[in-house]
């Protein structure tokens, strides 16, 4: 573990890879189910302008809403029975990646009622993986979201009499939650199932490297996330 920082490295690039997979998840639940799975801030907001404009879309809302809260006590339970944090927060990212995975399968297989089971599978994957980063406590990423990242970046500035710290943390986890929704709009404009996917396999990728054993490779990682 770094000492300078107090964070685990590989803790550290798992949530930047889950970063990247909520921005695909997100840009796809919005463009093609009309509501967030994961961002619920978002979520509210659009419930909000859709009973003023009287729209139907309420529904999804409360339905991501309902499901993201149950992935959240899940994974609130899940957490707290490993021995370390770093194999809590990787077998809850492995079980995410798995129920991803699983919504990939069910797109393609178009059963009755489809966009309503994609979009409670994803919030409750993403309630689940939001337990999973919280639990990581590393600074401004409990949540894979721009704001108080970028809020960081000012706040802790030299121009803000602050000493820069986690500076390349902030700055590649906001360029992974960019490049992440770019990827999921361009993929899920030519295939749905295979932008979850890809979704699926990062979460399930962040998930493995927290379970691999120590080797000289990963020792390099200390060094790339102290700055």
């Amino acid at each position: 573990m770094s000492t300078r920082t107090g964070h685990d490295p590989r803790l550290v690039i798992s949530i930047i890879l889950v970063t990247m997979a909520m921005g695909m998840l997100d840009a796809i639940s919005l463009v093609h189910l009309k509501i967030f799975a994961g961002y619920m801030t978002a979520t509210v907001l659009l419930m909000a302008v859709h009973i003023a404009t009287s729209e139907t879309i309420v529904l999804s809302g409360f339905e991501a809403i309902g499901l993201y809260l149950l992935g959240a006590l899940t994974g609130g339970r899940l957490v707290r029975q490993a021995h370390t944090v770093r194999l809590a927060v990787g077998n809850v990212l492995l079980g995410v990646g798995s129920i991803v995975g699983l919504t990939a399968l069910e797109w393609a297989a178009q059963p009755p009622g489809c966009i309503y089971i994609t979009l409670g599978l994803l919030a409750f994957a993403m309630g689940l993986q939001t337990s999973a980063t919280r639990h990581a406590k590393v600074a401004d990423m409990s949540l894979p979201a721009a704001t108080m990242l970028l809020h960081g970046l000012a706040h802790n500035s030299t121009f803000a009499g602050g000493t820069n710290p986690g500076t390349w943390r902030r700055l590649t986890a906001i360029g992974s939650l960019f490049v992440g929704a770019v990827i999921g709009t361009l993929t899920s404009s030519h295939s749905i199932p295979i932008a979850i996917a890809i979704a699926a396999a990062t979460i399930l990728s962040a998930g493995a490297l927290l379970h691999l054993r120590d080797h000289r490779f990963l020792a390099h990682l200390d060094q790339i996330t102290v700055h």
